[in-house]
């Protein structure tokens, strides 16, 4: 990618993430960056082309960052923990996605579409992580598949629409918003961690609870 794209898209995210998809034009962006709108539009058509090109970006950003994840966590389990929150931060990078995802889905399909399939390739991998920290002892064994599979659902609701939820209630910005809801994930392991899972992720010392 050249160098005046990769600026189209970053002045784009900023905007974006400032003033959401419907008060952006392509000539915002151009004016931002000081060039012709005329030698944007030689690059990216319009907005919706923009918006495709910044998702599919955060996309594979997350691909990387799981399967990076998935290969170092059955050997170092600091990084489920170094994982969720880089993974915080990404989704807090390209927040207007999320803030406005249903609307971006309606006005690019494609979007919407590759969105519900690796949703799957996520539930898997995320599965599999569980898997892990029960064999390493942190979250007891014996949950019910249907249960295990509920909670990423929830886990993945959480994550993926935190923002939308923290835009209308608690307006936590920047650093404050993200540690808030990376703890609130944490939260949802809290009933099927055994005692050493407690010790670990939330530092409590729960020596009196079975191990399941």
């Amino acid at each position: 990618m050249t160098g005046t794209k990769d600026k189209i898209l970053e002045t784009a995210l900023t905007l974006f993430n400032q003033n959401g998809i419907d008060s952006v034009t392509i000539r915002h962006i151009a004016q931002e960056m000081g060039i012709s709108h005329g030698n944007l539009q030689y690059h990216f058509g319009n907005t919706n082309i923009i918006i495709q090109e910044l998702y599919y970006r955060m996309a594979a950003s997350f691909d990387e960052l799981i399967a990076s994840a998935s290969i170092q966590v059955n050997e170092e389990l600091k990084q489920f923990k170094l994982s969720v929150a880089a993974g915080y931060r990404l989704i807090h990078a390209y927040r207007f996605i999320f803030l406005h995802f249903v609307e971006i889905g309606r006005r690019v399909p494609d979007i919407s579409k590759h969105y519900s399939q690796n949703l799957k390739k996520r539930e898997l991998q995320m599965m599999y992580w569980f898997k892990v920290l029960q064999e390493k002892g942190m979250v007891r064994k014996g949950i019910p598949s249907y249960i295990q599979q509920q909670l990423v659902e929830q886990i993945f609701i959480i994550s993926d629409f935190w923002l939308s939820s923290n835009e209308i209630s608690l307006r936590l910005s920047g650093k404050k918003a993200i540690q808030h809801h990376e703890q609130l994930f944490f939260s949802l392991l809290y009933p099927y961690f055994t005692a050493k899972g407690l010790k670990y992720f939330f530092n409590e010392d729960k020596t009196a609870c079975p191990d399941m």
